[in-house]
């Protein structure tokens, strides 16, 4: 399949994040391109099969939480009837995030995947495992349509 990772990144923590979810990708043999959103390739983009999209968890520390830079995520090139996993960076806690950018995914027209919730200071815990699960719900849906 052909991933395109697509991110948001203030400090560089989902950047990173984003380059580890596209090598974990990549690993499994599929083509992977990984973009910031202001930056992202629209016809690899186009001819994806899943998307991979993230930011950063703004807010303060208990309460307010919403996806970093949102309005940007927004402006991205259409994911129409992709399937597309969000994820999300975050220093103490990511409140409901990665539910936010599951709206915003919708927002776009693609079909939320779900999606992961990434402590900075940890990563890449749990990478490798959403990337495979993620991939694997992209290829059921894609066989049965």
């Amino acid at each position: 399949m052909k991933v395109a990772v697509v991110y948001e990144s203030r400090t560089g923590n989902t950047a990173t994040a984003a380059e580890l979810i596209g090598a974990a990708a990549q690993e499994l043999g599929h083509e992977v391109g990984v973009w910031p959103t202001g930056k992202a390739n629209v016809e690899f983009l186009t001819d994806a099969d899943v998307v991979f999209l993230g930011t950063w968890t703004d807010g303060i520390i208990v309460a307010g939480h919403r996806p970093g830079d949102a309005g940007r995520l927004l402006e991205m090139p259409g994911i129409w009837g992709k399937p597309t996993a969000g994820f999300v960076t975050y220093a103490v806690h990511a409140g409901k995030v990665v539910d936010k950018v599951g709206d915003v995914v919708t927002l776009l027209g693609g079909e939320w995947l779900g999606g992961r919730a990434f402590r900075r200071d940890k990563l890449p815990e749990g990478i490798a495992g959403f990337v495979v699960a993620a991939l694997d719900e992209a290829e059921a849906r894609i066989s049965t349509s």
